[in-house]
């Protein structure tokens, strides 16, 4: 199958919103619903099943589009031996098995989840979890399949896959098992210094034992959350970096010492216990807010990468540090070619768009070399010889974690003034009453510049900034995944867009879709088996356009061998006639118009026997709304660029057509070319966004990375943020919402400052105490919180 030079439309089609999924997409009928047949045969599969509620539960969220993933194999091998060890495990009959589900992202999808399994024969319970991209299940067991529960849960475009808990959740239990402690020891602090807040005297009975354990509650919350923010400062100090997390852990470590002096000395203004175990408690609460909704980002997507994690050698599995020169190994369909190699027998097509941004499928045949990073398409697996080391592989290169979270540059100016300014009024403040004469109002001066000047109001109010404007971008199809996105984002004057796949479509676009409504069964039944499986571009867009209809035929009829003609297309020959009456044997394919016998005209056709039965033709498409998205950027005095593996002709044409300069616009570059171009450019404000592996380089050399999640996608583990939608209008989305939070973020700042001169000449003058303290504190975080909201209402889209 060869697919065709494609072509631009002169006229941008008209803009619609998917009923199923609620993002923008170019419809060429006015009549047209739907995004892509996926959502369309979803639709159709929830009102089959009245389960029409869904949409209410969803509340008119967006969600990421369907395309073809109800049409696609899907292989849950890895799910018989996990039932059968849940099960193995079972002693009251039941059974539960934990799993990662792709596609999960309300309410409405939990309620649809959860309605699908409760219909099936032994079922007990499931329990399905946006926040977490997790489902658990509990059925009876030897009497549930759960085979067919995945089966079905594919046709309303969810996609379950195996469980591993990554480094990051576990982190993220740990948090909230440090949050959970540390709020009874607060409970616990303020509870036994509540009485002597009250009136209780010196020489009451318990008072001695109150202090003791409010000491301990202290003492018990800097162990398990004062620790967090401590080991993470000493860090960053030995990276010679500052982070939030300096001051806090100051704050803390001087408040508890600060404390301990102040009971041993008896000095009553010292005693901050109380303070310490709250203060701990709310930092912590806060950065568990900031940290939620990027690692639920993080653990959203649960689809395998074309790397492989080993190939094939003697018919057995190798893990990729094995591969040498003179190797020779093997790769199953859909995979990449881990590193330069040799083809050793058999012919065959795959796709260079990881490594030039191409999607047209390249034909390649015994004795021709491969780059890394190839994308097998054929059916059949690939036999190679390795040239190199997985070591030395540009693959290897490219799949390589970058340097780690980029740091915010503003923060760091911000916090090193900050630093100096407390310690130079604490240590002030001690001077000024040593020459006093009062050294011991001049001790509680210090600690309590020190104790009440900790950021606790930024430290809440800045993760709440961050989970509003991540939430404004989530609900536009943007997904955040770094921390320090929003103040990077802030400071960006390039955007530089890869071509294929991020301007434009990373599929071609059948052009007259009623050439696939026109086909009567048996035509519509061939088309669907030459598709189904397929990893092919246009094999792939065909196996969508037949939607529904597609999948019915394929169920009542079924599938049937197909063959591989690399370069030409595919092939299937009907059952030959057994008895009288029997239809004759028939030969189908698809592929390049001319190599079944027809005339070639440059389509792609579906042919019966050398006779045309129908023809496709396809074009590239530009992502919905993506000149008026390039619009808005200018109107940010945004600057626009084009860095592209396609040819420097197609590039160029593209550039024209949305009025990016053509000094601004380069093609036929490399990854290591991308990159350089990138350097060139970035002074700390650029922004790249891609989506294959030769963006992988540009990535590390730029400010702020995204990338736009296709079919073969490899960027998403290292990006700042990603979408799921097919348009670009998520990117002026995440401007506005950079915006937003800043505008949240400094009047909360502008409070703190008003706030920490206040309670600065409070602790100068030696009056604060404990107690006012203990007030100020959570009554400032409150405040905080609600400048933030306040801003975050008035930006809503």
């Amino acid at each position: 199958m060869e697919l065709l030079t494609w072509n631009f439309e002169a006229q941008p089609p008209a803009m619609a919103t998917c009923e199923h999924c609620g993002t923008a997409f170019s419809s060429t009928d006015p009549e047209e619903k739907y995004c892509c047949k996926g959502c369309e045969f979803v639709a159709g599969m929830i009102e089959e099943s009245g389960f029409d509620r869904f949409y209410d539960l969803k509340g008119g969220l967006a969600t990421a589009p369907v395309r073809s993933r109800p049409f696609e194999n899907h292989d849950f091998s890895w799910l018989e031996p996990r039932v059968a060890e849940a099960e193995s495990r079972s002693a009251d009959g039941s059974a539960s098995l934990d799993c990662a589900l792709e596609g999960i992202s309300c309410v409405g999808c939990v309620w649809l989840v959860e309605k699908l399994f409760d219909k099936h024969p032994g079922a007990i319970r499931a329990a399905a979890h946006p926040a977490t991209g997790r489902l658990h299940l509990e059925w009876q067991a030897g009497r549930c399949d759960l085979g067919a529960f995945c089966e079905e849960l594919t046709q309303f475009g969810y996609v379950a896959a195996p469980a591993a808990a990554g480094t990051t959740d576990v982190e993220r239990r740990r948090l909230v098992a440090r949050l959970g402690l540390c709020g009874a020891f607060a409970l616990n602090a303020m509870g036994f210094t509540l009485p002597h807040y009250l009136g209780m005297p010196d020489d009451f009975e318990f008072a001695g034992l109150f202090r003791i354990i409010a000491f301990i509650s202290a003492t018990l919350s800097m162990l398990v959350g004062g620790s967090y923010f401590i080991d993470r400062a000493w860090r960053a100090l030995k990276a010679r970096s500052l982070h939030i997390d300096l001051p806090i852990a100051l704050g803390l470590v001087l408040a508890y010492a600060g404390s301990i002096a102040g009971w041993a000395l008896e000095i009553e203004g010292l005693r901050y216990f109380d303070f310490v175990a709250t203060f701990v408690f709310l930092m912590l609460g806060g950065r568990y807010l900031q940290t939620s909704a990027v690692e639920k980002n993080r653990r959203r997507l649960q689809r395998a990468s074309p790397l492989p994690g080993s190939v094939t050698v003697d018919g057995e599995p190798a893990p990729l540090e094995s591969l040498a020169p003179g190797l020779k190994f093997s790769i199953e369909p859909g995979q990449a070619v881990p590193v330069a190699s040799t083809v050793r027998e058999a012919e065959a097509e795959v796709s260079l768009e990881w490594i030039n941004g191409e999607a047209e499928p390249v034909l390649t045949g015994p004795g021709r070399q491969l780059p890394a990073g190839a994308i097998l398409l054929s059916r059949r697996p690939l036999e190679l010889e390795a040239h190199e080391a997985w070591a030395d592989s540009l693959l290897s290169r490219l799949t390589a974690d970058s340097a780690g979270e980029r740091g915010s540059p503003v923060l760091q100016r911000v916090l090193r003034i900050y630093l100096v300014a407390v310690l130079f009024i604490g240590v002030g403040g001690l001077i000024g009453w040593l020459i006093a004469g009062e050294p011991a109002i001049g001790l509680q001066a210090m600690i309590s510049v020190f104790v009440v000047s900790c950021p606790c109001a930024l430290g809440v109010a800045i993760p709440l900034a961050d989970e509003l404007a991540a939430s404004r971008a989530g609900r536009h199809g943007a997904f955040v995944r770094s921390a320090t996105l929003w103040s990077r984002l802030r400071a960006v004057k390039h955007v530089i867009f890869d071509k294929t796949g991020t301007l434009t479509l990373e599929r071609p676009v059948l052009i007259d879709r009623h050439a696939v409504e026109a086909l009567d069964d048996e035509a519509a039944l061939a088309l669907a088996r030459l598709t189904a499986g397929s990893l092919h571009p246009v094999g792939r867009t065909l196996l969508e356009a037949l939607g529904s209809r597609g999948q019915k035929l394929l169920a009542t009829h079924g599938r049937t061998e197909i063959h591989d003609h690399p370069g030409q297309g595919v092939s299937f020959t009907s059952r030959p006639a057994t008895a009288a009456g029997d239809p004759p044997e028939a030969r189908w394919t698809l592929g390049r118009a001319g190599w079944a016998g027809d005339e070639a005209d440059g389509s792609t056709t579906l042919c019966l026997d050398g006779a045309r039965v129908a023809s496709f033709r396809f074009r590239d498409e530009l992502r919905p709304g993506a000149r008026e998205t390039l619009d808005q950027l200018r109107r940010r005095k945004l600057q626009l660029h084009i860095l592209s593996g396609d040819t420097p002709e197609k590039v160029a044409a593209l550039a024209s057509q949305l009025d990016i300069p053509g000094n601004q616009a380069r093609g036929g570059l490399d990854p290591d070319q991308k990159a350089a171009e990138v350097r060139k450019i970035d002074h700390g404000d650029t922004l790249y966004l891609g989506d294959g592996a030769n963006d992988s380089l540009a990535f590390d050399a730029a400010s702020v990375t995204g990338t736009p999640v296709v079919d073969r996608s490899l960027l998403e583990s290292k990006s700042d943020f990603y979408t799921l939608g097919s348009g670009l209008d998520f990117l002026p989305i995440l401007f506005r919402a950079a915006d937003s939070r800043a505008a949240g973020t400094r009047a909360a700042f502008i409070f703190a400052l008003i706030y920490n001169l206040a309670v600065v000449t409070i602790c100068l003058t030696g009056r604060m105490n404990p107690l006012l303290a203990a007030v100020l504190m959570p009554l400032s975080s409150i405040i905080s919180v609600l400048i933030v909201a306040r801003a975050g209402s008035f930006s809503k889209d």
